[in-house]
């Protein structure tokens, strides 16, 4: 019966993998202050079990209560860092050597207190736990009777295994949810720290990929102009510059998660890139107010868009359109290239994460008049504090 009650489950590490139920007590064989100094204080209840040795005055008497209490106090502290079978087994012999020594010695009936309120730090299961305080009572009673013990001595053995190994079933649960709380505290702030990091890995990519293409551009377009047109040269350096120096502050902004720009600059920006890549732009932004977290989210959508246009499309014309829907909004990028290379890259994975955190999805297909013909779809919300969304709609 003692195999199915004990728990028989890993070390501490395991509990963290498979949970906190899959190792009942490991909160128990882990923890500290209190608990640890609880098992050496609780010590001090043995010394009834020296009343009826003082008492009889017997050397005889003296010599197998110091065997039995040298056994006492070996299980009592090997039980705690055992597990698995050895524990079970180890639990086993406590009671076994209750039973043994209660006949010989009446005031040693809180030796089965011990192993019973231990094991409401081990089992995993409450009603198990009640059945096993039920029995260990109903023993010491039985015991009581067939050797005709005192009822006063199986009485307090009953009653204070009853009342202490409640109370400790009550203390014992509460440890395993302060342990379960510490563990799942744990959890989400490493959870936390592996999501920002996935945050900034898609901000910089968005942000570099983006700017590295414009500043790669320009500054091909300055080398070809250098000798027959060394003024537009000189300013599409400067452009680069500029480009360079706005790239900085994007990623400290992407540090800090920070938009504030809004859609009217991307689409902006967007245009002065597409125009210098020497691809045909039609813009049409309907007056939409979007949260921030939605607006950031169309930008980086609309960057990441343009970057790949620009690098990858070989397309002359490109299409923006932004509409309202009766579910939300529609945001549409049309272009006249070589048309969808098959699979996601770095930049599309972090835009239908970034969608679907908003309730938002993308599709992605080849245009009718061949190229790539990007759709995202996001459910609208109120607006707790305007972007720098357009005050009409824009048309160019």
């Amino acid at each position: 019966m003692m195999e199915r009650m004990v728990d028989d489950r890993g070390p501490m590490q395991e509990t963290c993998e498979e949970g906190l139920e899959s190792d009942p007590s490991a909160a128990w064989r882990h923890s500290q202050g209190s608990v640890r100094t609880l098992r050496y204080v609780s010590l001090l209840y043995t010394g009834f079990f020296f009343i009826e040795p003082y008492f009889r005055h017997d050397a005889h008497h003296w010599m197998w209560f110091g065997l039995f209490y040298a056994a006492f106090l070996a299980l009592y502290f090997a039980i705690p860092n055992t597990r698995g079978r050895v524990q079970q087994l180890m639990f086993g012999l406590l009671f076994v050597l209750g039973y043994a020594y209660f006949p010989f010695n009446e005031s040693a009936s809180g030796a089965f207190v011990y192993p019973v309120v231990m094991l409401a730090f081990v089992m995993r299961e409450t009603r198990t736990y009640l059945i096993c305080m039920a029995l260990t009572a109903m023993g010491i009673a039985l015991e009581t009777w067939i050797f005709h013990l005192h009822v006063w001595a199986g009485g307090m053995g009953v009653f204070f295994c009853l009342v202490v190994g409640l109370s400790n079933l009550a203390y014992s649960r509460q440890q395993r949810a302060t342990f379960l709380l510490r563990r799942a505290y744990d959890q989400i702030e490493h959870l936390a720290q592996v999501a920002e990091r996935e945050r900034i890995a898609r901000d910089l990519h968005d942000l570099l990929g983006h700017t590295l293409t414009v500043i790669a551009i320009k500054s091909e377009l300055a080398n070809r102009l250098l000798e027959r047109d060394p003024a537009r040269a000189k300013q599409e350096m400067v452009e680069v510059e500029q480009t360079a120096r706005k790239a900085l502050a994007d990623v400290r902004e992407a540090v800090v998660g920070y938009r504030s720009e809004g859609i009217a600059a991307e689409v902006a920006r967007a245009k002065r890139t597409l125009t210098v890549a020497e691809i045909a732009v039609s813009v049409s932004i309907a007056p939409i107010e979007l949260e921030p977290a939605q607006a950031n989210v169309l930008c980086l959508c609309l960057r990441e868009a343009v970057t790949n246009i620009v690098r990858h499309a070989a397309a002359t014309t490109c299409d923006v359109q932004l509409v309202r829907t009766a579910d939300g909004l529609r945001f549409t990028v049309d272009d006249n290239g070589v048309g969808l290379k098959s699979g996601d890259g770095n930049g599309l994975r972090g835009m239908r994460e970034r969608l679907q955190t908003l309730g938002g999805k993308m599709q992605i297909a080849a245009g009718p008049d061949g190229g790539t013909h990007l759709v995202i779809e996001m459910p609208l919300k109120e607006v707790s504090a305007k972007t720098d969304a357009l005050p009409q709609a824009v048309h160019a």
